[in-house]
């Protein structure tokens, strides 16, 4: 505690008393000087203007009991030099404080000079609340003290620690103080408060503490689109901080946002339907009651790359099986790069593209028509031209064909060379034009050797076989399908048969000898035998045959009877022999003449 109010130094007067002489000092009142001090003061000086020939005695009482204090209450401390002392008041009352000089060669004494002196409670301790804590930079709260009561008069004394020693006084008389310096950092300010009594005895100080909260630091943009490309949705942005939710958003002219209030997340109010920019934009945290300094972003709205063009521009069309040619992607205009996309990325956004680069390959194989769209990336500014579309056509391929033959596919040497016919399978896309070649037209080399549903070859040499193919080709797509191969063949006629006795001959009467052939292809097995030249009356089949004439008792019979063997032992015949039965007649004998 400190004490405002100073004790008057009266013994400048009491000395003059008693500096003149002793009948002047005894006739002085001894209520003729007072003094007011407060509780506590300690060490209060006291003096009298010092005569050398003379000593002094010091006494107290207490006018409340008209005897000396008990000690702890008003105790003299009497220096080396009688004529001053110091006294430690530490009881409220009403002392009387008195002095006697006595000469030292005369050994009297004067009349005693009283001092009066009340000793004053001290004001209670002031009522006073910490302000609400306040956010770094802001304004300084007002500090407000009231009456503790007591001997208090509503007189406050307002001292600080931070700003200067403690006990510095920074204003006097005054219920509110603010301090007039910014707090530089944040954390807690204390100051002291005291209340006098109407004598000016100063209380026990109340703390008051200002607490100064530390503004959060200015957010950051996470993933921040500081630019995005004309077309695109408004971006999202979105705010980290220490932890909290609530963020402001501003405008470059400093109005809060709509929807920008209390959220850690903003869409930019910038419809991305026009190009420009930069559009500025501001955001802060709020933590509590304190604002974080603001953070600035910019958004750009890029134009996008003009569409690109492909070539070729009418798009590939192509048979089944075939291996189509590249499209080849052709710049908008900027430096980018090429995505195709086998879906529409607009309609389908996060859609994938299949291939990135030029030239593109389209990689379907199944007939149909597919569509492909390109577009070209800025490598730049990263924006998306609009799509470009190509188209890729595969034509199904006609069916395989089927083949019949007239007469048959294998014929003998000989006939007629068949006429081959063809005839559209079940399900095929082709339109009825048909050709023929002597060679899988698949590979290199084949002949075309006709068109047209029917193909008659030439003959080849007997014995051997000729394979063909036939295809059918769709006559709107030109598209040519499979072929099918068939085998023509000239089956080599079988041999002659051969009779090692021709004809054969008997003698009328006797029995009919049998017809051996030999060196046949099938040992006889596969003879046929014939009665007539044309071979139409089949008289016998086998490896023999024996004539079926009968000329016992018919000498008319006698003759020549001619037959015919052809060798069949498949399809083919072979050329026919004539075979014959010659009846020889019997001799007629002539006389029998006897020598």
């Amino acid at each position: 505690m400190k004490t405002k109010t100073k004790i008057l130094k009266v013994f400048a007067i009491i000395a003059i008393f008693l500096a003149s002489s002793h009948l002047m000092a005894q006739t002085l009142s001894s209520n003729a000087i007072t003094q007011t001090v407060c509780i506590n003061t300690l060490a209060e000086p006291y003096e009298v203007v010092n005569n050398t020939t003379s000593t002094y005695t010091w006494s107290i009482i207490d006018q409340a009991t008209g005897l000396a204090p008990p000690a702890g209450v008003a105790d003299i401390t009497v220096s080396a030099n009688d004529w001053f002392i110091n006294i430690d008041w530490t009881t409220v009352g009403i002392y009387e404080l008195s002095v006697v000089e006595t000469d030292v060669a005369t050994n009297c004494s004067s009349v005693p000079i009283v001092l009066t002196i009340t000793v004053e409670d001290n004001a209670n301790a002031p009522v006073a609340i910490n302000p609400a804590p306040i956010c770094l930079n802001d304004p300084n709260p007002i500090m407000t003290a009231t009456t503790g009561g007591g001997t208090g008069s509503g007189v406050f004394n307002w001292y600080a620690d931070n700003f200067g020693a403690p006990g510095t006084l920074l204003l006097a008389n005054s219920a509110t103080y603010t301090d007039p310096i910014l707090y530089p950092t944040d954390g807690t300010y204390d100051y002291w408060v005291t209340e006098e009594s109407s004598n000016g005895c100063e209380g026990v100080a109340t703390q008051v503490t200002i607490t100064v909260t530390p503004l959060p630091a200015a957010p950051t943009l996470v993933n921040t689109p500081y630019a995005a490309c004309f077309g695109e949705p408004n971006p999202l942005f979105t705010a980290s901080g220490s932890g909290g939710t609530n963020f402001n958003w501003y405008d470059a002219s400093g109005t809060i946002l709509p929807l920008g209030t209390n959220t850690p997340t903003f869409t930019s109010t910038e419809s991305a339907v026009s190009v420009g920019g930069p559009y500025i934009y501001y955001v802060e945290e709020v933590v509590g009651s304190c604002t974080s300094p603001q953070t600035q972003f910019d958004f750009t709205i890029h134009p996008p790359p003009s569409t690109p063009s492909v070539t070729p521009a009418a798009g590939i069309t192509i048979c089944e099986g075939d291996i189509p040619s590249d499209f080849i992607a052709n710049t908008g205009g900027v430096s980018g790069t090429f995505n195709w996309y086998d879906v529409d990325p607009v309609a389908n956004p996060g859609a994938v593209a299949i291939f990135t680069g030029s030239p593109f390959t389209p990689n379907q194989t199944a007939p149909g028509t597919y569509t492909y769209w390109l577009t070209e990336t800025d490598l730049t500014t990263t924006c998306v031209s609009p799509a470009s579309t190509s188209t890729f056509t595969i034509n199904e391929l006609p069916l395989q064909p089927t083949v019949s033959a007239n007469p048959d596919f294998t014929i003998c040497d000989g006939e007629p060379a068949p006429t081959f016919t063809a005839a559209q399978a079940v399900g095929s896309v082709g339109t009825g034009d048909y050709n023929w070649y002597d060679n899988d037209p698949a590979l290199p080399g084949a002949t075309l050797l006709g068109t047209g549903p029917t193909f008659t070859p030439a003959l080849i040499t007997p014995g051997t076989q000729t394979t063909f193919w036939l295809t059918e080709t769709n006559a709107t797509t030109t598209c040519e399908g499979p072929a099918v191969s068939f085998t023509f063949a000239i089956t080599a006629l079988p041999a002659v048969p051969v009779l090692a006795i021709n004809p054969v001959e008997i003698c009328f009467g006797d029995a009919n000898l049998p017809f051996v052939p030999t060196g046949v292809s099938s040992a006889g097995a596969n003879l046929i035998w014939y009665d007539d030249a044309a071979l139409t009356n089949q008289v016998g089949t086998g490896a023999t045959f024996t004539a079926p004439v009968t000329v016992v008792g018919s000498p008319t019979l006698v003759s020549t009877y001619s037959y015919w063997v052809v060798d069949q032992p498949g399809t083919c015949v072979s050329p026919s022999l004539q075979v014959d039965l010659q009846i020889n007649p019997l001799p007629t004998p002539g006389p029998i003449w006897h020598n």
